[in-house]
């Protein structure tokens, strides 16, 4: 699977080709999400689920992750506690998924979030630090997902769950560059694919590929299992 493109990276080309290589692509890449928008439940079957939570749950003020899908997690987790491989989560925000896994297991943890732009600030940071002093199983990752890929391209994760960037471009990034790096048999999972367009359609789009089938769905999360290596 060949790593595509980094849109942080494109970001930081010359305006004109900004445009042309990062604007344009976002722009439009989103509009046909929006306009080809399939809940993600109507795209598979439930019933060929191993795990399948019907409600979101409850929802929480330092977390974007409702009690469902925290469930849907834990229940990855479990599912993956004999690869003894690192664990990955991409956008970390305060820490309270990630302390929840890390309270879980004994599988070294990355948090990956480097707290600048749309991911969140410095007092953000320091709320996820508070949450997870103590779990000595936690590494933050102060890079963005591109760098850290590049980072942590030599090894391989039994889990890795994608809440960062929901739009279509970021979202695919995530998927191709660490779905790469997941073991045979490990999970992906990924957040908010039934509110923002762009998840989705990066969404709909690994359904349509060979190495990966569904596992696991609550509303606005999914989880891929590899299938291959």
């Amino acid at each position: 699977m060949r790593r595509p493109r980094d849109p942080n990276e494109l970001r930081k080309l010359p305006r004109a080709l900004r445009a042309l290589l990062w604007r344009l692509p976002l722009e439009l890449s989103q509009l046909f999400a929006r306009l080809t928008f399939r809940p993600f439940v109507r795209c598979c079957d439930t019933k060929l689920l191993k795990e399948y939570i019907p409600e979101r749950g409850a929802s929480s003020e330092d977390t974007t992750v409702t009690a469902g899908q925290r469930e849907l997690l834990v229940r990855a987790l479990k599912e993956t506690e004999n690869i003894k491989l690192p664990i990955v989560e991409i956008g970390a925000w305060h820490g309270a998924t990630t302390a929840v896994l890390a309270e879980m297991t004994n599988r070294l943890i990355y948090a990956v979030d480097p707290y600048k732009d749309a991911t969140g600030d410095e007092q953000d940071m320091q709320l996820m630090q508070e949450r997870i002093r103590g779990l000595t199983n936690v590494k933050h990752i102060r890079l963005s997902s591109g760098e850290a890929v590049k980072m942590l391209g030599h090894e391989r994760f039994s889990l890795i769950f994608v809440d960062a960037i929901h739009d279509y471009l970021n979202t695919w990034f995530d998927f191709r560059a660490w779905g790469a790096l997941v073991a045979k048999e490990g999970l992906i999972a990924l957040h908010d694919v039934d509110d923002f367009p762009g998840a989705n359609l990066a969404c709909r789009r690994i359904l349509k590929r060979n190495g990966f089938v569904p596992w696991g769905y609550c509303p606005n999360i999914v989880v891929f299992r590899r299938s291959n290596a």
